[in-house]
């Protein structure tokens, strides 16, 4: 065996000495510092994904509840229909509603487009998120007297 061949088995059994020791401390702080970062942001991607699985639920109820109103609007007649101006709230009805009611402040009011022939009805739900965030959603129709659309309720 050569000096060159002996200097060559040495060196690779050293390197192997080390490999076999394991990671320094430096290593393995590290490793835990990048772990605890990819976890902490992964926790923080689930927690904006809850929050955005809420907010949509939140507006798929909102919609219902407004809808729900409107669709009560629809079968008064025109004279049922509230005065001009004036800021009235409801409770949400029904079976769905009632579980969510109190977690909401609806409001609604009118207003005449042409004094005696269409009004102009503003619905407004309000409501804060998990987060205490303040949210709102509203809706905007509009009420013939002698009816517009053949979905608008119409007075015989």
């Amino acid at each position: 065996m050569t000096s060159k061949d002996n200097n060559y088995s040495t060196r690779t059994l050293t390197e192997s000495r080390k490999r076999k020791r394991g990671f320094t401390a430096v290593e393995v702080v590290i490793g835990a510092v990048l772990m605890t970062m990819l976890v902490t942001s992964m926790l923080h991607l689930i927690k904006q994904g809850n929050y955005l699985i809420e907010l949509a639920r939140d507006h798929t109820r909102v919609t219902q509840i407004l809808q729900s109103e409107i669709e009560d609007m629809r079968t008064y007649s025109w004279a049922d229909l509230p005065d001009e101006g004036i800021l009235y709230t409801f409770t949400p009805e029904g079976n769905m509603a009632n579980s969510f009611a109190k977690d909401y402040v609806c409001y609604a009011w009118n207003w005449d487009l042409v004094a005696g022939e269409k009004k102009q009805v503003y619905v407004y739900v309000y409501w804060e998120d998990s987060m205490n965030r303040p949210h709102y959603t509203y809706y905007i129709t509009r009420f013939t007297k002698d009816g517009l659309n053949d979905y608008y309720y119409r007075a015989v």
